[in-house]
């Protein structure tokens, strides 16, 4: 069998390629991938730049991807607790775009035959997702602020939501984004840069106990500080975020918040519980992986190149993609 993937090959230049698999490590294990989730806002990232992967260990060219769902095909010598034919989800650094992909041991995770796989591959921003809520100790009754709805902002609603947050109020430019966070539980939602919207929030909720930044934005940032009550605690999501940025030291020193970065890579025994939840989430149908019938793809060479043209130009009708093999 050949080993099919999307390649890239240089800056903002994707194809499709095959080659000859390579023999299975002692510690991996090799999935017959049926579906591999583009997160987009990252993929871009290193997609433009050679030097934004270096966290990779990496350099062009080199086969993407950090999340596949399928079946395993082989493991090897070393491995326990998998064997051919289970129904699993892999996180390797690289290399999940592709029908086989190859993943450490440590980083592959069950999923139960109620979930599907196209909703299990978005494991690792469901995983962000609940990172960022963990990292916010929030308990029953409390209250909470989200700061963008876009996939794993509608997630982190979820879980919060699961978790008994009240009262829980999201904020994102998208109209429908905002109506879909009503429709999974949200408490209320306004327009971040509609500054009435924003002043009717602030008035009717006094502040939150914690606020949780899922939009990447300098913007966003501030306006989870601004939202924050007085001794609030403020997340700051790892999306998109990157390099020195500006935040409103005044309020934060008359609040006296506590703001809390948040890699996940930071945390690996958090990270791998945060995954284990998702998906357990997901079987227990608490919480459902965002729409995405219509973001299927099938990864030709013109639809990988077409897939990457809309990303790099945040062109939202790239959907969620997933490519399927």
């Amino acid at each position: 069998m050949l080993r099919k993937a999307v390649r890239w090959t240089g800056v903002e230049k994707a194809e499709y390629y095959e080659e000859e698999p390579r023999p299975v490590g002692e510690n991996e294990v090799l999935i017959n991938t049926k579906y591999s989730l583009v997160s987009t806002s990252t993929e871009a990232h290193w997609f433009t730049s050679a030097a934004n992967h270096k966290v990779l260990g990496t350099t062009f060219p080199f086969i993407p991807g950090y999340s596949a769902a399928g079946t395993v095909l082989e493991v090897g010598k070393a491995v326990t607790g998998f064997k051919a034919g289970d129904k699993v989800v892999g996180a390797p650094l690289y290399g999940a775009h592709s029908n086989l992909t190859y993943v450490d041991a440590q980083s592959v995770y069950p999923v139960a035959d109620s979930v599907s796989l196209d909703d299990a591959v978005f494991f690792n921003l469901g995983m962000t997702a609940l990172y960022s809520l963990y990292n916010a100790h929030l308990q029953l009754g409390e209250s909470i602020a989200l700061v963008g709805q876009g996939v794993v902002g509608q997630i982190c609603l979820q879980g919060a939501v699961a978790s008994g947050l009240h009262p829980i109020v999201t904020a994102d430019l998208n109209p429908q984004a905002r109506q879909r966070s009503l429709e999974l539980g949200a408490d209320d939602t306004f327009d971040p840069i509609d500054p009435a919207d924003v002043k009717r929030i602030k008035d009717k909720y006094h502040g939150f106990k914690a606020t949780i930044d899922m939009s990447g934005s300098n913007a966003g940032m501030n306006l989870a500080i601004e939202l924050a009550a007085k001794f609030g605690r403020v997340v700051l999501c790892t999306g998109g975020i990157a390099g020195k940025q500006a935040l409103d030291y005044e309020a934060i020193a008359l609040k006296c918040l506590t703001l809390r970065g948040d890699f996940v890579n930071a945390d690996m025994p958090l990270q791998r519980k945060c995954i284990n939840d998702f998906l357990w989430l997901l079987g227990e149908k608490k919480i459902s992986a965002p729409r995405h019938a219509d973001s299927i793809y099938l990864p030709t060479d013109a639809t990988i190149k077409e897939v990457y043209r809309k990303i790099v130009a945040h062109d939202r009708s790239v959907g969620h993609p997933i490519f399927k093999w």
